[in-house]
């Protein structure tokens, strides 16, 4: 396992932190669920900067980074629709998209032995959620919004995924396995 999946690995394990801080619904499990989701976004971006400067770009890490985002942002959101008041279908809307994608990408990785890496959208998204996540507590409608704006965009990167492996597919790169 390279570097870059071990720093990817430290948000896998931090996710379960955050969402049981968070679901406490104390001022204190906000601050530690804040401080933890600082870091998580902070392995997110080191892990990315390490695999590409040391050449360290995997299929494990292209399968491990986009799934522990999936995990915690799933855990924030469950925290904040438990304790804090985060409208439920923010969090069935995301994670009913999320299981499709999950699906569609197990499908392809399968049948193709093929992965569709992670775009700006899908990143764009998960900054979104991130910084959406620290507004809610400081302004809970900006944050809701932030938060909604950053599902719409990850509704959109599914959909360039999707197009990217109609592409894929119309050149002939699938082959099936």
């Amino acid at each position: 396992m390279t570097l870059a999946c071990w720093i990817t690995s430290i948000r896998f394990v931090l996710a379960p932190f955050i969402y049981v801080h968070l679901s406490a619904g104390t001022r204190e499990g906000l601050a530690i669920s804040s401080l933890l989701l600082a870091l998580a976004g902070l392995s997110d971006v080191l892990d990315g900067w390490v695999a590409r400067s040391r050449s360290e770009v995997s299929e494990l890490g292209k399968i491990l980074d986009p799934l522990t985002d999936k995990m915690t942002i799933f855990s924030m959101l469950l925290g904040m629709n438990q304790s804090w008041k985060l409208p439920l279908w923010i969090l069935l809307a995301y994670f009913v998209k999320e299981v499709l994608q999950i699906a569609s990408g197990v499908y392809l990785f399968k049948n193709f032995r093929q992965l569709i890496p992670a775009n700006r959208w899908g990143k764009s998204s998960t900054l979104g959620f991130f910084l959406g996540f620290l507004l809610f507590f400081i302004n809970t409608a900006v944050g809701i919004t932030i938060i909604s704006v950053a599902f719409l965009v990850s509704v959109y990167a599914f959909y360039t995924y999707y197009r990217e492996y109609l592409v894929l597919k119309s050149h002939g790169a699938l082959k099936q396995r």
